[in-house]
């Protein structure tokens, strides 16, 4: 039998780390004095010792090693410790070259100027999503809602005019968010139309400040990152000192081809 120093010599693990796997039950001594508690190890218990400095070496959690001495399977153990960190890491490694194109996108030139912009109506329905991220409302759902909305006009003679925009506003819930998709239209479109769920109304005459984001000089996006005209928009906002309602942010994409088009951001900062 070895004590619990000769067996710590013996295995290269320590002797605080021996007594928390035995209070963690990975790795037990054969023996305890009832008397003095002192811990005694067998000479067949080394290769588990051993094994488990190696285990613990390579970064396995404790109730996966406690497991590999239990069910005498430390190689399916490693090998399964080495799938979740080879997966961990190509995330970070993801994570780094997404966070890496979000400084490069925010450094990209983005044109922010104001404008006058004469009266227009238009005719909108919103999309509900979390602000938690968890449910991003998807191109394919906002698409539908605007060719939907689009049929309905042409259908009640109510003629689209112009390029749709999106805006975002408070949900009914903190952690609720309505995407709100709106077509111009030539003519303001009847109080009540489209029923339930529609919005109506005009965009007075105005100033804007806009941002515009163009594709060939801003290069690839980064995933799930606010869009650098946005951002754009927001700096010259603050560097303005400005009060602008921001549930009124209003984007559009101009142009369709995947490679070269803009998009535009804008905000209200003075009603006529």
């Amino acid at each position: 039998m070895l004590s619990i120093g000769e067996f710590a010599n013996m295995t290269g693990l320590s002797v605080k780390a021996l007594r928390h796997y035995d209070d963690k039950g990975v790795l037990s001594p054969a023996e305890v004095d009832p008397a003095t508690g002192y811990r005694r190890y067998s000479e067949g218990q080394v290769r588990s010792g051993a094994l488990v400095r190696a285990m613990r070496d390579a970064g396995l959690p404790l109730p996966a090693v406690a497991a590999a001495v239990r069910d005498r399977d430390v190689a399916s153990a490693l090998d399964e410790h080495r799938r979740r960190v080879l997966a961990e890491r190509a995330r970070e490694d993801a994570a780094f070259e997404n966070a890496r194109l979000v400084v490069s996108s925010f450094a990209a030139p983005v044109e922010v100027t104001e404008r006058e912009s004469a009266p227009r109506p238009y005719a909108g329905r919103a999309l509900t999503v979390r602000t938690d991220g968890d449910h991003d409302v998807s191109d394919d759902a906002a698409n539908d809602l605007l060719m939907g909305l689009f049929a309905d006009l042409r259908r009640d003679g109510i003629e689209p005019s112009g390029r749709f925009w999106t805006a975002v506003r408070e949900g009914d819930a903190p952690e609720h968010a309505e995407v709100v998709c709106c077509w111009p239209t030539a003519e303001p479109a009847p109080a009540g139309w489209g029923g339930p769920g529609t919005i109506v109304g005009v965009l007075p005459e105005r100033r804007e400040l806009v941002a515009t984001w163009r594709s060939v000089t801003g290069g690839p996006l980064p995933e799930g990152s606010v869009h650098p005209a946005v951002v754009a928009l927001f700096d010259a906002i603050a560097a303005r000192g400005v009060v602008v309602s921001h549930d009124e942010v209003r984007q559009t994409v101009l142009g369709e081809d995947e490679h070269d088009h803009a998009v535009e951001v804008a905000v209200t900062v003075q009603e006529a």
